[in-house]
């Protein structure tokens, strides 16, 4: 399985190459390579565990799941000497190469099997292409031992500010889950001690980096590694992150030396990377409105989903049964204004962010997208947050970069809680459990996401009768009763069950709701010093329907 999964990196390294006039360049390709590969044969470039996925959430494989084809890449390289292959996208179905041949996009527009071809990067000196052996993999699912009920130090409020604690303390804290951190590197992340605990329990499952495959993402940019801290960190009194029991691929698709419409390819090919292995969920702290080079940029009219590459294969990885998050942006003050690139796919979570006391960051990004979408889907702490740093500190840094892997970390944990759930269903429960989804803005879109609201939406059969509104999900130590509304279109007859499941002393009260609206008002039971959350079970007279919701107590 290693092998099959290091192919699709498809990296021909060749030796040290010198030239006076180096670039990289995009190639889009006519036609897909259906001799060699076929639907009915995915095991041949998709791993087991993206097959598995595929059949458990009923996605048939594409065509456009089918490689680029190998003799198309071969004739680049045989019509130029100079060539390297270093990304190929099956979506796109194209590939960037890098060349020292100043005439190559001349060469590519005479040859029959290319469609299309641009250059993407102009290199200020000659690349290193020689192969160090830095890549790292380990196929191990082994389960963390970490218990429900953390003391997150310094991170405590950004946590609880979107309640994801409470998950936590129901047991979900992202274990068993693949999520996929791509970022523009990970600087001393395998030597200090926040992610000590993940090299030991083998829970970082791969290390790769798409900007220069002869280089090590740990000896690069430090950006990474404090994103990656959001969702992994596990020190508990100084920092635990969102989801410190999941399982983790480092992906490097930004160069932090440059700013080029490279970096969308790049961003492209570690999402088809995370597609081929069957990701769960892929969190990027990366965005795209303008370059280096000027005569690239991002219009507002472009941001709609369809325009950029990365936009258009963030929604694809989505319907392949992924979720991706992106931040929003940091353009808040700033002329541009909006979010960017990927944050305004049609299906992509982007995420804003606030302080940890509910207030938006001014330099979070605004939406809509240029049709009218909501943006940004959700927020989280992306201002003063707590993170770690390459020498092996805890310090505040601010930008929604932070608030996207927080975000993505607590999805990981939803995730987890249902795995039997589609990617839309969850999705959907958590732009609905923003604190603005019903009056959603351009600031913060459908606002602060409530996650244990998103839980408790999750947990309800698909096929409501009744609609049932919770003002919080949180119980405070001064409240002596719980009130909810629920909305009937006829009189039904419920019975209320409350108490925690596992102790026989339960209260129970039998009800007749009335046409409309009905305030139900409980008098709260008394709790074991030892459970910090209660259950609240609602049967309806019909036998069949049930509720289940979680209540936690501070």
């Amino acid at each position: 399985m290693k092998n099959t999964i290091l192919t699709f990196l498809l990296f021909f390294i060749t030796g040290t190459i010198f030239s006076q006039t180096p670039a990289k360049y995009w190639v889009q390709f006519k036609e897909k390579d259906t001799e060699n590969y076929s639907v009915k044969t995915p095991e041949r470039f998709l791993s087991l565990n993206a097959i598995e996925k595929r059949a458990k959430l009923g996605i048939p494989i594409a065509e456009e799941d089918i490689p680029v084809s190998r003799k198309h890449i071969a004739t680049v390289l045989m019509l130029d000497s100079t060539a390297v292959l270093l990304t190929t996208s099956k979506w796109h179905n194209g590939a960037t190469f890098y060349s020292e041949n100043p005439d190559f996009i001349t060469v590519m527009n005479h040859c029959d099997i290319v469609r299309y071809v641009e250059q993407t990067f102009t290199c200020k000196e000659p690349e290193s292409f020689i192969l160090e052996n830095i890549n790292y993999f380990n196929e191990n699912t082994p389960k963390a031992d970490i218990p429900d009920d953390l003391d997150y130090g310094y991170g405590t409020k950004q946590i609880q500010i979107n309640n994801i604690h409470w998950l936590h303390r129901l047991g979900f804290k992202g274990e068993g889950v693949l999520l996929q951190v791509q970022d523009g590197g990970f600087r001393n992340s395998d030597s200090i001690r926040h992610f000590r605990q993940h090299f030991e329990d083998q829970r970082v499952r791969g290390v790769f980096n798409f900007v220069q495959p002869a280089k090590s993402t740990f000896r690069d940019g430090s950006h990474g590694t404090g994103v990656w801290s959001c969702i992994a960190s596990y020190l508990p009194g100084v920092l635990v992150g969102s989801a410190p029991a999941c399982s983790f691929y480092l992906v490097q698709t930004e160069d932090p030396r440059t700013e080029n419409v490279i970096e969308e390819d790049n961003w492209v090919a570690g999402l088809e990377f995370a597609d081929s292995l069957g990701i769960d969920i892929l969190t990027s702290s990366l965005g795209y409105t303008t370059f280096d080079d000027s005569t690239y940029y991002r219009s507002y009219s472009s941001l709609n989903g369809q325009t950029s590459r990365a936009s258009l294969a963030a929604d694809i990885a989505v319907s392949k049964g992924m979720i991706v998050v992106n931040s929003a942006g940091n353009a808040g003050r700033d002329k541009w204004h909006y979010i960017g690139v990927p944050a305004d796919a049609n299906h992509v979570l982007s995420i804003g962010a606030v302080n940890t006391e509910g207030k938006r960051a001014p330099f979070s990004s605004y939406g809509p997208t240029f049709d009218g979408r909501v943006k940004p889907d959700g927020a989280a702490v992306g201002w003063n947050t707590m993170v770690a740093t390459p020498n092996d500190k805890s310090f505040p840094g601010s930008g929604t970069s932070y608030a996207a892997p927080i975000f993505a970390g607590m999805v990981a944990c939803l995730i987890q809680a249902f795995p039997d759930r589609t990617n839309f269903e969850i999705i959907d429960a958590v732009r609905k459990s923003g604190n603005q989804y019903a009056t959603p803005d351009s600031a913060l879109g459908y606002g602060i996401t409530d996650f244990l609201k998103a839980y408790n939406l999750l947990l309800q059969p698909e096929n409501k009768n009744l609609d049932i509104s919770f003002n919080t999900f949180v119980i405070h130590n001064k409240d002596k009763n719980i009130s909810f509304n629920i909305a009937t279109n006829n009189n039904t007859k419920i019975t209320i069950t409350y108490g925690l499941r596992d102790v026989e002393k339960k209260k129970s009260k039998n009800l007749i709701l009335k046409l409309c609206v009905n305030k139900i008002t409980l008098p709260i039971p008394k709790l074991p010093k030892n459970r910090k959350y209660d259950f609240l079970d609602i049967k309806i007279d019909d036998g069949e329907t049930e509720y289940h919701y979680v209540l936690g107590r501070e």
